[in-house]
């Protein structure tokens, strides 16, 4: 007889001796015991296979699959393919689960009937250390995935019902980017939302991320990001995509050009939704304001200029309003890029100075 638990682990493992048992660990150990643990041993050529064959033989709720190396999505549809439970939940192999996580989602799940996938905050640890910071509103995530994936990747719970209904694989032809490309296409059948707390671990390594691996996922989010702009009515030029990425990556340039132009882009965008209605308009507004902010919070050498272009620009109104907590917010920006101009070799003495020439230029300019 199948057994069928309440909540189906997937893990997908690769060459990871040195951190899986902590991760099994982690899983097999949680409050919330109606488990089982589907890991796909994806062609390790170090110890995990021989480590994953012992955690099975010490708990049945284990089942471990050896095939040859087919990269992360193939393996984690394979472990879907054989997951019996009412929910499906990710974790990696590097990562550390908190011993209550299953239970705070599975409670959550049961009580919002409307929402098909549920993420987590996440603390980083090794190489890096802080909290991810996590949008909880599900109308705010849906417009969010126009810039970026929102949920973390091995903090996820969903229902497994969706998948089979709506065919809501992982795509093997994304490298990169797998878990972003499937939010998307949940997003259209499902409401996605996260929790505010830390229930997982997240391991960062030095080497973890290179160059060239943040050039390819910025290659595939590209992909991703473009399908979901056509979805919303919108055709997006070469040129604007690039201003996009730059939204995406929050890398801006220092140009009166550019502020320009991602106005016009974000009020295009505005426009287009009013026309498809595809997301909440007031979310919407309020993540395009958000980038608007930062973009013009970053224009240190534009002075006053580029604050009146903040405070004047219909995107502040419709995304952050016009209460104090925007303007906190913008000085807060302004500052902290004033700061870091100041590290890279100009005193915080010489920006201030400087602001304050432009202000004056500015004002007898306008008088």
């Amino acid at each position: 007889m199948i057994r069928s638990p309440r909540v189906s682990v997937i893990m997908a493992a690769y060459n990871s001796a040195d951190y899986v048992r902590d991760a099994v660990d982690s899983i097999v150990n949680q409050t919330f015991g109606d488990i089982e643990l589907i890991i796909v041993n994806d062609g390790s050529t170090d110890r995990t296979g021989e480590i994953l064959d012992r955690c099975a033989e010490a708990d049945s709720r284990i089942t471990v699959i050896h095939q040859p190396n087919r990269g992360l999505p193939a393996s984690l549809n394979r472990a879907i393919s054989q997951a019996h439970g009412t929910y499906l939940a990710r974790m990696d192999a590097d990562d550390i689960s908190l011993p209550e996580r299953l239970e705070e989602q599975v409670e959550f799940m049961e009580s919002h009937s409307e929402i098909g996938l549920c993420g987590t905050a996440c603390r980083m640890f090794g190489d890096a250390s802080g909290v991810s910071w996590t949008t909880t509103d599900p109308d705010e995530i849906r417009s969010r995935l126009l810039f970026w994936p929102c949920v973390v990747h091995p903090t996820v719970m969903m229902r497994r019902s969706l998948i089979a209904e709506y065919d809501l694989y992982y795509d093997p032809h994304f490298a990169q980017a797998e878990d972003y490309e499937l939010w998307t296409r949940i997003s259209e059948v499902t409401k996605i939302a996260n929790l505010s707390e830390v229930h997982l671990l997240y391991r960062v390594t030095s080497g973890q991320k290179t160059a060239r691996f943040e050039d390819d996922t910025t290659t595939w989010s590209g992909l991703i990001q473009r399908r979901l702009l056509e979805k919303m009515g919108v055709q997006p030029t070469p040129e604007e995509m690039e201003i996009h990425i730059s939204l995406h990556k929050s890398r801006f340039e220092q140009s009166r050009d550019y502020v320009d132009r991602v106005e016009n882009w974000l009020r295009k965008l505005i426009e287009a939704n009013g026309e498809t209605g595809y997301h909440n308009p007031g979310a919407l507004a309020s993540v395009l304001g958000e980038r608007w902010n930062a973009v013009c919070a970053a224009q240190t050498e534009l002075g006053l200029w580029a604050w009146r272009r903040y405070v004047t620009s219909p995107l502040r109104t419709a995304g952050s309003g016009c209460d104090p907590m925007s303007i906190a917010s913008y000085s807060r920006r302004a500052l902290s890029s004033l700061l870091e101009r100041s590290r890279q070799g100009r005193t915080l003495k010489d920006m201030v100075r400087s602001v304050r020439n432009r202000f004056s230029e500015s004002g007898r300019q306008v008088a």
